[in-house]
This record gives C-alpha cells, structure tokens and sequence, in this order.
C-alpha cells in the first residue's frame, strides 16, 4: 500500500511538472530560471496536496468536490506568492499560478480519463 502511494505521489509530481511546463511554453515563459523556479515551486506545493487529498477522502466525511477545491486554491494561492516575489516576467503571478494549476489538473483528469 506504502509503495503504491509513493507512486501515485511520484507520477502526481511528474506529470504536473510537465503540464505546468507546457504550460509555461504557450504563454512563451521560457527562461532557464524560470522554468526551474516553476519546477521547484511544484515540488513544494504538489506532495502535500496529494497527501492532504488522500489522507482527508479516507479519513473524513468531507465531500471530495470540497476537498480537492479547498487543497487546489491552497496551492493557487501558494504559488501565486511564490511567483510574485521570486518571478518579475510574470505580470499577474495570480492568474499564472490559477492558469497552470487548472490546466495541470484538467489536462490530468483528460490524460486519466483516456487510460
């Protein structure tokens, strides 16, 4: 079960950093330091995320829709800080934070729902 999870944590990280990257290459946000700052950030925010969503669906009674908004604001709002201090090519660090964490996530539940 252990293993199981670390590997759900591990292709949760890796598939989001790559989505957020493509993300980042559409809006033409494409420095080296950027691009690892982004990385960094994600390895920051994504873990506790994925565990606060398992640990929270199996061990509480909260509906999962509550849940998975609740952590993915958390993780918005996270990054969005991260972005404005670290990150001066991102104008509205917000709204680049909410833009690459919704395509993330709904380019996610496509990809999961295909396999």
């Amino acid at each position: 079960m252990q293993i199981d999870f670390i590997w759900n944590l591990l292709i949760s990280l890796g598939l989001t950093i790559v989505l957020e990257l493509i993300f980042c290459s559409i809006i033409k946000l494409r420095s080296a330091y950027n691009l690892t700052f982004v990385v960094l950030v994600n390895i920051i925010t994504n873990p506790p995320v994925v565990l606060l969503n398992h640990l929270l669906k199996q061990n509480t009674i909260l509906p999962s829709v509550l849940i998975v908004l609740v952590l993915e604001i958390s993780a918005v709002l996270i990054e969005g800080l991260y972005y404005k201090r670290y990150i001066k090519d991102i104008k509205r660090p917000l709204l680049f934070s909410l833009g690459a964490n919704a395509f993330s996530y709904f380019s996610g539940l496509l990809i999961f729902s295909i396999i």
